[in-house]
Order: structure tokens, then C-alpha cells, then sequence
């Protein structure tokens, strides 16, 4: 697997504590769980609750399309490494592509701070380039967020066929204007097809961060921190509603006292990414993603089937 190292303009200025092996779960002599069912529609009901504009019907969902580049700041060299690896493994195995040059500009980022909402504040002020094209609803949304962590997306909407930039909002407004004071035909979105099943735009994410607190990772070890940073930033997601039933690394962060949240990627979370590059990107976000359910039953037998060769 090609080895993406961190960017030397960040120097990694705080270390990740040691890998904490989870704590098991104290044994209840009154409950035995012998296993847990998960039903499609559990999982159809989480996939859309975690996936933001899940109901658009005029939209795709938003996804990658050129190669991803990991960047980390605010670990040690090496802890920094471990997370870069591991998001970069996580990618491949849901088929998004990665860049294969060390030294690539990151368009994905993990960044470890002491403060959360302060940082976001800051990097808004300064007009950060990580910030700089959110909209207001997208700013509003991101300020909503709690807990220990705060995930965004920068995403522009493309013509399928050329990869062309189309302009929305404001942009578009304007360049319909200055098209009718210069007497030119307004802007057009030229498509090749266009259909119930493939609408004539994709949305691409160009730019993804998670900001994470420090004080927040003092028992988790640095594939804990990579893996829920793989779900922030290679999808347009968020965290699951107190309702959810299925299990989700996405709920690591959140402030809910007394609950277990998974320190790895999830059966759910790993065929979420895989249903979500497997689609057309064309595909309208209401129907784009299908068959999660399978892929989780496609995973527990290849985990079944690897059990079976150690023995």
C-alpha cells in the first residue's frame, strides 16, 4: 500500500498517547446476549439519517471523484503516519482512489486542537483556505455540531460528462446577469443523457476536515481516531440521531453519557462507503444507496471465512 506521509509544512507538534488496548464490557449475570439482528430496515433508516440531503431527488450524493490525499496536523510523526495509513487502507477497500505520490496536496485533513468551536471561529476570521467556500447554511450547520469533533465538506457541483465546474446560488445569479447585460445566452449545463436514474449534474467533494480535540483521545489509539475520520471525510455525513440503532463509529465524539460507541469502523460504516462509490455518481441521492444491508452480510462472511483459516 503506497505510504502517504504528512505534509512538512505542518510540524506535528502534539503526540497521540499510546495505543489503549478497549476495555471489555463487565460481564451482567443477568444478561446474556447471544447475538444482535439487524434488520434492512434499521439500516436503510440509519443510512439515510446519517447521510446529509439523503431525500434529494434533484441532487447525487456528494463523493470524491479525483484521488484523495491524507494530511494530519497536531500528532507525532509516527501516530500521524498510523492515521494516515489506515484512512488511506479504508479508502481502498471502499474503492476510492488515492494518490500514489507522497508529496501530494492534502485535500483531506485531520487536524488535533484543544478547542473545536474556537478553532472553527478562527479559521473563518482568518479566512482559511479550509474554510473560505462554505456557504452560510453549510457554516450554520457546522457551528450546530457538538461534542468533541467537528466534520465538514467542501462540494461543488460538476457537469458529469466534461468535469466542468457549474456555478450555483450567488455564482449563478451573477453570471446569468452578466450574460443578459453583455446580450449573451446564459450559461448552459450541456449533457449527453439525462434520465429518471442519472440527472445531469454530480457533486463532488474537493475538500474535507474534521477537527478533533485533543482532550478527546486520551483513550483511543490512532486507528480509533482514523477510522472515524474516515467516515467524516470521504462522505457527506453526520452523526446518527439519538434513535439509531445501528452501530456506527460516527457516534465516538458524541456527547452521550453512558453508551458504548464503537472505536472502529462498523459492518455498517464499511458497506456505507462501499454502496456510496459503487453507485453512479450520477444516481439521485433518494435511490443511490442500495443493497448496504448485503454488503454487511457479504463482510461478516469474509470475517467468517478468515476465523475459519486461523484456526
Amino acid at each position: 500500500m503506497t505510504k502517504i506521509r504528512p505534509l512538512s509544512a505542518f510540524a506535528a507538534a502534539f503526540a497521540l498517547p499510546a495505543a489503549l488496548a478497549a476495555q471489555p464490557i463487565a460481564a451482567q449475570d443477568t444478561i446474556v446476549v447471544e447475538g444482535e439482528r439487524i434488520e434492512t430496515a434499521d439500516v436503510r433508516s440509519t443510512a439515510r439519517d446519517i447521510t446529509v440531503g439523503s431525500q434529494a431527488t434533484q441532487v447525487p450524493l456528494a463523493r470524491f471523484q479525483r484521488p484523495i490525499c491524507p494530511g494530519v496536523w497536531g500528532l507525532s510523526g509516527t501516530n500521524a503516519q498510523m492515521v494516515l495509513d489506515r484512512i488511506a487502507a479504508n479508502a481502498i477497500a471502499a474503492d476510492v482512489p488515492v494518490e500514489e505520490e507522497a508529496d501530494c496536496g492534502a485535500n483531506v485533513w485531520v487536524i488535533l486542537v484543544d478547542d473545536v468551536a474556537a478553532t472553527f471561529d478562527q479559521l473563518e476570521e482568518d479566512d482559511s483556505f479550509l474554510t473560505r467556500h462554505l456557504t452560510p447554511y453549510q457554516l450554520r450547520k457546522v457551528r450546530s455540531q457538538e461534542g468533541s469533533a467537528r466534520g465538514w465538506n467542501l462540494i461543488t457541483s460538476r457537469n458529469p460528462d466534461t468535469g466542468e465546474r457549474l456555478p450555483s446560488g450567488f455564482e449563478l445569479a451573477g453570471a446569468f446577469q452578466e450574460a443578459l447585460n453583455n446580450g449573451e445566452p446564459p450559461p448552459v449545463n450541456e449533457i449527453s443523457r439525462m434520465s429518471r436514474l442519472d440527472l445531469g449534474i454530480r457533486t463532488d467533494i474537493e475538500l474535507s476536515v474534521v477537527l478533533i480535540e485533543r482532550s478527546a483521545i486520551a483513550d483511543l489509539d490512532a486507528h480509533a481516531v482514523a477510522d472515524y475520520a474516515t467516515m467524516r471525510l470521504l462522505a457527506y455525513v453526520e452523526p446518527p440521531s439519538r434513535e439509531s440503532i445501528v452501530s456506527t463509529v460516527l457516534t465516538l465524539f458524541e456527547p452521550v453519557e453512558g453508551e458504548f460507541a464503537p472505536q472502529r469502523m462498523t459492518a455498517f460504516d464499511q458497506a456505507y462507503l462501499r454502496a456510496l462509490y459503487r453507485s453512479s455518481p450520477t444516481r439521485p441521492a433518494r435511490i443511490a444507496l442500495g443493497n448496504i444491508s448485503g454488503l454487511m452480510e457479504d463482510l461478516d462472511d469474509a470475517e467468517d471465512a478468515e476465523d475459519v483459516q486461523e484456526r
